[in-house]
């Protein structure tokens, strides 16, 4: 005979549960409460960087002949630094900690970290 269901035990998890990986948005407010202004600086240069990058290997490979064709270069190299954001966003995530670790770097974080912590 078969026992009443409610008698039976739940079935054991063989494995524990996984941690949830955090969101993006919550790493993001982590790195930004952790380092603040660096990751901001961070972001900065390499937009600038990647900008300037796209700008001059677009104008490598076209020559304007009027005012509105450098018009056109520009915003073709806005474009394709907005078409590489994620990867930027990657490297500001990789790249802020290490930067940190610069020792005139991590002395301006322990001093000023009051000022941008919750």
């Amino acid at each position: 005979m078969n026992p009443p269901v409610s008698d039976t035990s739940p079935p054991t998890p063989t494995q524990p549960a996984k941690a949830k990986k955090p969101s993006l948005m919550a790493r993001f407010k982590n790195l930004m409460v952790e380092y603040g202004p660096v990751a901001i600086a961070t972001n900065f240069a390499l937009l600038g960087l990647m900008f300037a990058g796209f700008y001059v290997a677009i104008e490598m490979g076209f020559q304007p002949s009027s005012t509105g064709a450098k018009v056109g270069t520009f915003a073709a190299a806005y474009a394709a630094t907005q078409v590489v954001k994620p990867l930027r966003f990657a490297a500001v995530f990789v790249l802020t900690p290490l930067i940190a670790r610069i020792p005139a770097v991590a002395r301006f974080l322990e001093r000023n970290k009051h000022k941008w912590s919750l």
